[in-house]
């Protein structure tokens, strides 16, 4: 598991074949995201374009607040963009490394951090429509089990 950053929301960045140096600050509230650059050159080195950029995120986050805490289960059902099924969760599946491939349609989800489940529908077993319906039911009943 990753270890928190000491600086959320603020980090460095250098390029120098463009010559650019300086600390990125970035938070994201109520589907906007806000950002700013403080260069070093700008603010007269290094250290003062960080404490600039620390400076910045604790005016953002006093005037933006804390975000909303949010369950995993409301998280998982986030409409994000979606494949050909039109569900987050549920792909269709052809694996080339048999002979015949073998194609199916797969539910996925997470019912504790940590976890994955997935389900598997067999084209060749119920047919197209039927084990995609099975994989959108298996990752429904799946988020109903989130923790």
């Amino acid at each position: 598991m990753n270890r928190p950053s000491a600086t959320p929301g603020i980090c460095r960045i250098d390029q120098p074949h463009k010559h650019n140096h300086g600390f990125f600050v970035r938070l994201a509230r109520r589907r906007k995201i806000h950002s700013a650059f403080f260069s070093d050159k700008k603010h007269g080195g290094r250290e003062q374009a960080f404490a600039a950029a620390q400076a910045h995120y604790q005016k953002l986050r006093q005037k933006l607040g804390m975000p909303r805490r949010r369950s995993r289960r409301w998280n998982a059902q986030i409409v994000r963009r979606m494949g050909r099924s039109g569900i987050h969760g549920v792909q269709r599946v052809v694996d080339r490394r048999t002979k015949p491939w073998r194609k199916y349609w797969r539910a996925t989800w997470s019912p504790e951090l940590g976890k994955v489940r997935r389900r598997q529908f067999s084209i060749r077993k119920h047919g197209e429509k039927k084990a995609k319906k099975l994989a959108i039911r298996a990752r429904r009943e799946g988020l109903r089990s989130i923790k």
